[in-house]
């Protein structure tokens, strides 16, 4: 199955991107905190993606301590420790949708997507999207 790529305007702000409905980023102030721990091309790609989704999605995790990252039983790779993995929660039908646009969008024209897109746990407590960039 091809993936359709989703080009942006290189010279917008981030903060200025309107979402599909040409609405701005719907981040809370604790989504914004969450993000400042990642990389920069990961928080580009964070916001990017809960602004197309254009339906309630929360973040729930970003940058984790070795320590913490144990208590959730995370792997000892896992680009959480990097800064370059975020969970998102929201509904099913939302987080099924958002998955679909992480594997489409892109920041530029050298961008390669992200590295992981995991559907985790869908239709039990604690149901989330994993995407590593």
């Amino acid at each position: 199955m091809a993936r359709a790529v989703v080009a942006l305007d290189p010279g917008l702000p981030y903060s200025e991107r309107p979402g599909l409905k040409g609405r701005p980023m719907p981040l809370t102030i604790t989504d914004r905190a969450r993000l400042r721990s990642l990389t920069h091309h990961t928080r580009h790609h964070a916001e990017q993606l809960l602004s197309e989704v254009d339906a309630p999605m929360r973040v729930t995790s970003t940058r984790r301590t070795p320590l913490r990252n144990r208590q959730v039983g995370g792997s000892p790779t896992s680009y959480h420790l990097r800064g370059r993995a975020v969970d998102f929660a929201g509904d099913r039908t939302t987080l099924v949708r958002a998955a679909g646009l992480a594997w489409a969008l892109r920041l530029g024209p050298g961008c390669t997507g992200p590295e992981e897109v995991l559907l985790e746990r869908l239709g039990q407590p604690g149901q989330h999207l994993h995407v590593a960039w």
